[in-house]
């Protein structure tokens, strides 16, 4: 077998353990018995040391690997990228600054506090915001490895999301049911089919403020860090 199609298994193997690590670990099948033997902190730095060490393989890989171009993105794709990486921010950092019940160690206050903010957009807004930065950065990148690497974030956040409201629906029970009657998944999906409304006060002047200030701070640093440069556009 070529070389690079040795590189390009060892690629999909990572991915494959990476996505499928983090769902296998946290099924209750799994994870319960793990952390009646383990305890709650050892149970975590388990899940966390998986999760890194097949992220870290991901990245190794990804990052050597000659890439086998599939489209060339025009420029219309280019911008359209950023400005869904715009989103992505947003989405990740409203959900990130309130008590979203989907979170680690928010559940109890996040659905004690109701449905308020980005929870009206999605009840899922970091999984949806990681799943845009993906699908932006693999239609930006247009080769296979792009596509298969940030492929699989996508994949794990919306499955991943899925899979959040199943095992919370078991461990919260009623609350969380009555919760998800209020919100939607799909991003807009409960206001538009009446469930919620946006009211003002929903999102505050700082979040939008942060999430430009970030977006802006990647796009201009974004070779420092990660060895690419986005501009010019």
């Amino acid at each position: 077998m070529p070389v690079e199609q040795t590189g390009l298994w060892y690629l999909i193997s990572a991915c494959i353990l990476f996505v499928g690590g983090h769902l296998v670990l946290s099924h209750p099948p799994v994870r319960n018995p793990l952390r009646e033997v383990l305890g709650k902190w050892g149970f975590r730095a388990v899940y966390s040391m998986a999760a890194l060490g097949s992220l870290v393989w991901m990245i190794t890989i990804y990052g050597t690997l000659p890439k086998t171009v599939l489209w060339h993105a025009p420029t219309f794709i280019r911008h359209g990228s950023l400005t869904v990486m715009l989103i992505s921010i947003f989405l990740i950092v409203c959900g990130v600054t309130i008590f979203n019940p989907g979170l680690l160690e928010m559940e109890e206050r996040g659905l004690k506090n109701g449905v308020v903010g980005i929870l009206k957009i999605t009840r899922h807004p970091v999984s949806w915001g990681v799943a845009l930065w993906a699908v932006s950065h693999a239609l930006a990148s247009g080769h296979l490895e792009g596509a298969i690497f940030f492929g699989s974030f996508a994949a794990l956040s919306l499955v991943g999301a899925t899979h959040i409201d199943y095992r919370k629906s078991l461990r919260s029970g009623q609350p969380w049911r009555e919760f998800v009657a209020a919100t939607s998944h799909i991003p807009l999906g409960a206001i538009v089919t009446g469930r919620c409304r946006i009211e003002k006060g929903d999102f505050k002047w700082w979040q939008t403020l942060l999430s430009v200030a970030l977006f802006l701070g990647l796009l201009f640093f974004h070779q420092a860090i990660f060895g690419k440069n986005v501009l010019p556009m």
